[in-house]
């Protein structure tokens, strides 16, 4: 399992800057993760939209994916 802040890069690279292992976790177009809402745990898929060159959670677009506190389970 993998905690950490969401970055998005350049068009189509995004990662997970790991909480307590101090490195990068990369991220694909359709993965599931957790996302952090007020101390509670919502899943989430995270695209690539190619209209707006720019990475969404999948039904809630508004929300900023950079900066997220997100999880990943293995």
């Amino acid at each position: 399992m993998v905690t950490g802040i969401l970055s998005a890069g350049s068009d189509s690279d995004v990662y997970i800057r790991d909480d307590r292992k101090f490195n990068n976790v990369s991220v694909r177009s359709g993965q599931y993760l957790y996302l952090s809402v007020h101390g509670c745990w919502i899943p989430v898929i995270i695209r690539f939209s190619p209209e707006s060159k720019s990475w969404v959670f999948q039904n809630l677009e508004n929300i900023n994916v950079n900066g997220q506190k997100v999880m990943l389970k293995n």
